[in-house]
């Protein structure tokens, strides 16, 4: 079978034939070259340790051929150097064998992170596709149907399954390929005003206002050079996150303000908060936000991305009086 390394016995039987012959020949004949070919037979059996002990037995016998047979060489220098030798190029073979190992477990350790990789792209994809179809289905399916508080709550869950499967392919987009943003001028006072329209019907099941609150000096106007889509996809899921966490009757804050430097886009709840120990991990993927949540943890880990796609930041904390934060620092020129 092709790369099935040969019995160890077999490897020693032919160093001990190697052996046989330097001991049966003249000291001024050097067969200790040949040990190389045990050395490359048996490289792929030995570990690091037991291939150096493997080169110093293989030296110690290429060199008590100095002594043996008996009488000793009249000139013994020479064949000492010639030994010597030998012993520096088994020495470099076994290094090199050693160094050959290594890359090869390197290799077969790329080879099987980019067949892990192929197949994460590939399940993700499928379920995605699989799981958008029925969701666009039923949306398209519940716009026929007469209006009612069950229909709406429906409609609601739907697009809320759409946008976590967006989520999750713009996740898996931006770790192969990078998020790359399409910049543009846009208006982040618009965008705002959008992305509370979109969140409010949900929030409005749980009982829930939504606040938007801006800059005096920003009436209709906070110029942006950014990405219109991504831009809005993070602060609906910054808004979806805090109503996710808030309890009835409570409100969520977003606020807009102008800092040096560029735009702070700032969501605040009134919940429990997010738990101390959670906020080191909090924008990582698959991270959870809040105690017994229960989400994705690809909301906010998006949130980042998008963020830190446009030359920004974000950081969260708990507010004092209690409740949640998470603020967005967007660079650029302030109005």
């Amino acid at each position: 079978m092709r790369g099935t390394p040969p019995p160890i016995a077999l490897v020693w039987a032919v160093w001990l034939l190697i052996l046989l012959l330097e001991l049966a020949t003249p000291p001024g004949i050097v067969l200790g070259i040949l040990y190389v070919v045990p050395l490359l037979l048996g490289a792929s059996q030995r570990s690091t340790n037991q291939a150096w002990r493997f080169l110093l037995i293989t030296c110690l016998a290429t060199l008590v051929n100095v002594l043996v047979p008996l009488p000793i060489h009249h000139n013994i220098v020479p064949v000492l150097v010639d030994r010597l030798l030998v012993c520096l190029a088994l020495i470099v073979t076994t290094v090199l064998v050693l160094n050959n190992q290594t890359l090869q477990r390197q290799r077969v350790a790329l080879e099987v992170d980019l067949a892990q990789a192929q197949l994460r792209g590939e399940v993700i994809a499928t379920l995605a596709h699989d799981l958008k179809t029925p969701v666009l289905g039923t949306l398209a399916s519940l716009s026929m149907l007469e209006n009612g508080v069950v229909v709406e709550a429906m409609r609601n869950s739907q697009q809320r399954c759409l946008r976590l499967i967006n989520d999750l392919l713009e996740v898996f987009r931006a770790e192969q390929e990078g998020l790359q943003p399409q910049l543009q001028p846009c208006n982040l006072l618009a965008l705002a005003q959008e992305a509370v329209s979109t969140v409010e019907p949900i929030a409005a099941q749980r009982q829930i206002a939504l606040v938007l609150r801006q800059p005096q000096a920003a009436s209709s106007q906070m110029p942006l050079n950014g990405d219109p889509s991504l831009l809005r996809r993070l602060m609906e899921n910054l808004l979806l996150n805090a109503v996710h966490h808030s309890l009835r009757g409570q409100r969520v804050w977003l606020q807009l303000s102008c800092e040096p430097g560029g735009w702070h886009v700032e969501v605040r709840d009134g919940g429990a908060g997010f738990p101390p120990e959670d906020l080191p991990r909090l924008f990582q993927r698959f991270g959870q936000t809040g105690t017994g949540s229960r989400g994705t943890g690809l909301g906010l880990y998006l949130c980042r991305l998008i963020s830190e796609a446009h030359g920004g930041s974000i950081r969260a904390s708990n507010c004092p009086g209690g409740g949640a934060r998470v603020v967005v620092l967007l660079p650029g020129a302030v109005g």
